[in-house]
């Protein structure tokens, strides 16, 4: 059962950017009640911070709500980011996720054509829904598993299903649950593995297919005694 309290000020004591949370200090206690020490360092996930261009900083002072998990740990919500004066910055929301949806319409307007033309088998339409259904349930898992500090879904394993045509839900799962759209790393790999996928989504319904195959046949015949 989680509680929720007041707001509260601090200043983001640690970060670490590669697993995505850090510790504020807080200004006095968390609660006037409470045994928690007022230098008591509160736990803080990415998902807790507003959207911004930069990632956050040790030192920047900040704003958030506390809440108490069901295991009796206490951590940030709501968090945002307050100026030297100590007022709210209201950070430009982007529109990060416009390039995602329009790269998933396009491809979604693609495939219906060369499925509807018969360049390319339904069942290659349909096993994009389904690898996408599961993508989209493994980000979801991993996002409740990292904030109730789970056994996690690997990356390796969330790159994997978006290499093998589950893309399009994890772009829909990133830009709606808000997870892993902040990691540079993983972006990177993510956004290869739409390349890639695409690239032979590509060779598979354009004319690129026969040469491509011929050139494999080649290959193999090279190689093989």
């Amino acid at each position: 059962m989680v509680s929720r309290r007041s707001r509260r000020e601090g200043a983001l004591a640690s970060w670490n950017d590669e697993r995505g949370f850090g510790f504020i200090e807080v200004d006095g206690a968390v609660d006037a009640d409470s045994s928690d020490a007022a230098s008591e360092r509160v736990f803080a996930h990415i998902s807790a911070f507003p959207p911004r261009d930069s990632r956050p900083t040790p030192g920047e002072r900040i704003s958030f709500s506390v809440e108490r998990t069901s295991e009796g740990k206490i951590r940030a919500r709501n968090i945002r980011y307050l100026s030297a004066s100590g007022r709210p910055i209201h950070s430009r929301r982007r529109r990060a996720g416009t390039m995602s949806y329009v790269v998933l319409a396009t491809f979604a307007v693609a495939i219906g054509i060369v499925t509807a033309i018969g360049a390319l088998p339904w069942l290659f339409a349909a096993l994009y829904l389904v690898v996408s259904l599961i993508t989209y349930a493994s980000y979801a898992a991993d996002k409740k598993a990292a904030q109730t500090k789970q056994w996690r879904v690997t990356e390796s394993a969330l790159l994997g299903l978006g290499l093998f045509g589950g893309w399009p839900g994890a772009l829909v799962a990133q830009q709606r649950l808000r997870h892993k759209t902040q990691k540079p790393v993983f972006r990177q790999a993510f956004w290869g593995t739409v390349v890639l996928n695409i690239l032979v989504f590509a060779i598979l319904t354009t004319a690129l297919r026969q040469p491509v195959l011929e050139l494999m046949r080649l290959i193999l015949d090279s190689i093989t005694p």
